[in-house]
């Protein structure tokens, strides 16, 4: 009698748990947007649905769950890498769908996933391919801090024993990856040696961050071609030109681009077209600089003194005291040539 009672206590304790009920089907996820895990983005996550009606959490149609994305804004490019496990009865067929969702909270949530809850219906959804795997990348349409979902979802129909099913899955979310704008300044000609810019720009409108590296590339006829790199500040990108003599008096074609990185996608200015001129000659160097004004203080002194020693009187003393005036601003540049051209 006791072992019959302690096996009694087993099985109820085994249907208490759930470890036979539909429900235990249900892994990885939230039933609903509050219940959500938040993302990481590099980490592998892992699930399973089911076609359970009984296990339905809409509609009593549709088995779903939720994964909470990190923070999104306007044009970000969220990358899914995803895969499931086919149908049992067609092993060319997956029955696994994915979606964004944005702006929903535990009440609302049905309503917005009505509309997109069908794979074939609504290019809002995601389907796998033969194979069973994706790599899905998702434009982000409006800026959401806080409400931003991932959803997977599978039919939940069915109520015959022999064909309740159940769907393991598996992804992993790359690094955001965030727009920018570029866009070359017009001009019509530029030196060979001159300079080149560019104004590059956030989905908002507002400057990209200081200290992102944009590439540009210069292309003329014969198989002409130079690149350089210039990096933003405040919005605007400066690429140094040094073309060489092949380049001179040719139209050139200019194009200036920023490659995908881990934080921004992939972006390329519109191509332009502008005459090269020849070099122009170098600003002189502080050191030239100096010296220029050393010799002209040096000559302003010299005529001073030599009329301050041919006049009489008080214009003597007006002289010869600007004379000594530029006397002590021709020794501060002498030292300043000595200090700038050492």
């Amino acid at each position: 009698m006791m072992r019959k009672a302690g096996w009694g206590v087993v099985i109820a304790a085994i249907f208490g748990l759930g470890i036979v009920s539909p429900v235990s089907a249900f892994e990885g996820g939230g039933r609903s947007p509050s219940q959500a895990p938040t993302i990481a983005v590099g980490q592998h996550y892992t699930g399973q649905l089911n076609n359970h009606q009984s296990d339905a959490n809409f509609g009593g149609g549709t088995e779903v769950a939720f994964y909470r994305l990190p923070p999104v804004s306007t044009r970000d490019v969220v990358t899914v890498d995803w895969h499931s496990v086919p149908f049992t009865h067609n092993s060319s067929e997956f029955p696994l769908c994915m979606t964004l969702a944005q702006n929903i909270d535990d009440f609302n949530w049905g309503s917005v996933f009505e509309h997109h809850g069908y794979c074939d219906e609504n290019i809002s959804a995601f389907d796998l391919t033969g194979s069973g795997t994706a790599h899905t990348a998702i434009t982000v349409q409006e800026t959401n801090t806080n409400s931003s979902y991932l959803e997977f979802f599978v039919s939940a129909h069915s109520t015959e024993p022999s064909q309740l099913e159940t769907y393991p899955y598996d992804f992993t979310v790359a690094p955001i990856l965030h727009y920018l704008g570029m866009a070359l300044k017009p001009v019509e000609k530029v030196a060979a040696n001159g300079v080149i810019q560019a104004t590059a720009t956030q989905a908002n409108g507002q400057p990209a961050p200081d200290g992102i590296t944009f590439g540009l590339t210069v292309t003329w006829r014969d198989g002409g071609i130079a690149s350089y790199t210039g990096v933003s500040s405040g919005g605007v990108v400066s690429f140094q030109l040094a073309l060489p003599e092949a380049a001179y008096g040719k139209s050139v074609g200019l194009v200036a681009f920023h490659p995908a990185d881990g934080n921004y996608q992939e972006v390329l200015a519109p191509k332009q077209t502008v005459r090269i001129a020849r070099p122009m000659a170098p600003p002189p160097s502080p050191c030239e600089l100096a010296e220029r004004r050393a010799l002209v203080l040096s000559r302003q002194y010299k005529r001073l003194r030599h009329i301050a020693r041919r006049t009489r009187g008080p214009a003597k003393r007006r002289l010869g005291h600007r004379a000594r005036q530029a006397k002590r601003k021709l020794g501060a540049a002498r030292r300043e040539v000595a200090s700038l051209c050492a």
